[in-house]
C-alpha cells in the first residue's frame, strides 16, 4: 500500500490561512467613544441577496425597531464597508452611508461606526444631522458606567 503525496492527501490544511474578521477589529478601537451612549454593539452573521454569509457589526436601541448594520456584505468596487439600516419591524435593509477602502482595517471600521453613530442620531431626533460623537474622548473604555455596552457574540 503507498501512502499518499504532501500534496494529494485529503484534507491537507498547507494552503489554509486565519481571515481577520470585523470582530477581530472591533476590539481594537475606541468603540465607545465613537458610539451614541443607549446604543449596544454587536456582532452577527448577515447575510445579503446570494452572497456568501460574512461578518456584521451591529447598533441597536432597545426604544428604536431600527438596527445599524456594519459589513463587507453588499459592498462594491472601492467600497470597503457598507453601513445599513435594518427595520426590524418591515424586514428590510437599506444602504445609509458607505466606507471607501483604505487599506487600514481600523480606520475603515472606525468610519463606518462613526457613520453608522451619525444614523443612530438621526433615528433618536428623528432628523437629519451631525451626532456630537465625533467629538467624544477616544480614550474611553469598553466598561464605561453609561448605557453603552459591547455585546460580543
Amino acid at each position: 500500500m503507498t501512502r499518499p503525496r504532501g500534496g494529494d492527501r485529503a484534507g491537507d490544511l498547507s494552503a489554509t490561512r486565519t481571515q481577520r474578521t470585523l470582530r477581530d477589529t472591533l476590539h481594537e478601537i475606541p468603540v465607545d467613544a465613537l458610539v451614541p451612549a443607549g446604543w449596544r454593539v454587536g456582532t452577527e452573521v448577515v447575510q445579503f441577496e446570494d452572497r456568501l454569509p460574512a461578518d456584521g457589526v451591529t447598533l441597536g436601541h432597545d426604544d428604536y425597531p431600527r438596527d445599524l448594520v456594519i459589513s463587507d456584505a453588499g459592498a462594491d468596487g472601492d467600497e470597503a464597508l457598507v453601513v445599513h439600516e435594518r427595520d426590524r419591524v418591515a424586514g428590510r435593509r437599506t444602504v445609509v452611508a458607505d466606507v471607501p477602502a483604505t487599506g487600514d482595517d481600523r480606520e475603515e471600521l472606525a468610519a463606518a461606526l462613526r457613520a453608522a453613530s451619525r444614523m443612530a442620531a438621526r433615528i433618536e431626533t428623528g432628523v437629519s444631522g451631525e451626532s456630537t460623537v465625533d467629538q467624544a474622548d477616544p480614550s474611553v473604555s469598553l466598561s464605561s458606567d453609561d448605557d453603552r455596552r459591547v455585546n460580543f457574540y
